[in-house]
């Protein structure tokens, strides 16, 4: 079904105000997929954020033990 731009004007303009797809594909007699295609078209997603890369720190490689010392006393 060829759809003029008055009616997608109203479609959008239904849309904005809060008007369900369902109730507007009855009223102008339009089939909803249209109806949903023509929402989408005007109002796209807004793109995914990417996911960040996780990057491992640089940590030091100990080539020695460190020096702990044990502070217990023998009995």
């Amino acid at each position: 079904m060829k759809v003029t731009t008055g009616i997608r004007q109203i479609i959008e303009d239904w849309h904005t105000k809060g008007v369900s797809t369902e109730e507007t594909a009855q009223s102008l007699r339009i089939p909803i997929d249209e109806v949903k295609a023509i929402i989408l078209q005007a109002h796209p997603a807004p793109p995914q954020p990417k996911r960040p890369e996780f990057l491992e720190p640089h940590l030091p490689a100990l080539e020695e033990p460190a020096n702990i010392w044990d502070n217990r006393k023998e009995s």
